[in-house]
């Protein structure tokens, strides 16, 4: 815990601005979804104190778009490199041995989320087909398995992006491929 929290510099080189403007669209994205859950919960809840009549399914609703939401936020935390980092056996390694690690630790993010948006991919047609839906609203359950399948897969990108990022860092090369 010995990092300030501030923002990471964005990426400069094509690749990388590219990604990380993908990245923020759909963690915007997200905080729109979880803004709408927000204001939703907000009405059920007067509507129940009010008028004794909640709406009607709201929880199934929160639970999707709060799934939505979190996975949505995923690639941007990537990009900016602000997921959970241990560094309490590494925190006096030379600059390579952490810039080789974090890499590592990136590349097994990257082929992880991309396993994951396979077996989403794979589960959304699965719940397409048995027609699986909600209790009280009857809403496919596949279409919220569906949206999160872009944010598994740019996380995959954003995780092979920040390894190759990390890789280069090791000898002292700039991380953001733009020569500076």
């Amino acid at each position: 815990m010995s990092e300030p929290l501030v923002i990471k510099r964005a990426p400069t080189d094509p690749v990388g601005v590219l990604l990380f403007g993908l990245c923020r669209a759909l963690a915007l994205a997200g905080g729109l979804v979880l803004i709408a859950m927000m204001l939703m919960s907000l009405a059920s809840i007067a509507g129940r104190a009010a008028f004794a009549h909640p709406l009607p399914g709201d929880y199934e609703l929160v639970q999707l778009g709060c799934a939505i939401s979190v996975a949505a936020f995923l690639p941007y935390c990537q990009m900016r490199g602000g997921h959970v980092l241990v560094d309490f056996f590494t925190a006096h390694s030379r600059l390579a041995v952490r810039a080789s690690l974090d890499a590592l630790g990136a590349l097994l993010l990257g082929v992880a989320a991309a396993v994951i948006a396979w077996r989403l991919t794979a589960g959304a047609v699965g719940l397409r087909e048995a027609n699986d839906q909600t209790t009280i609203l009857g809403i496919p359950t596949w279409w919220a398995v569906a949206l999160m399948v872009p944010s598994f897969t740019l996380l995959a990108l954003s995780g092979f992006y920040t390894a190759w990022r990390h890789w280069r860092s090791r000898s002292g090369e700039p991380a953001n491929g733009s020569g500076e």
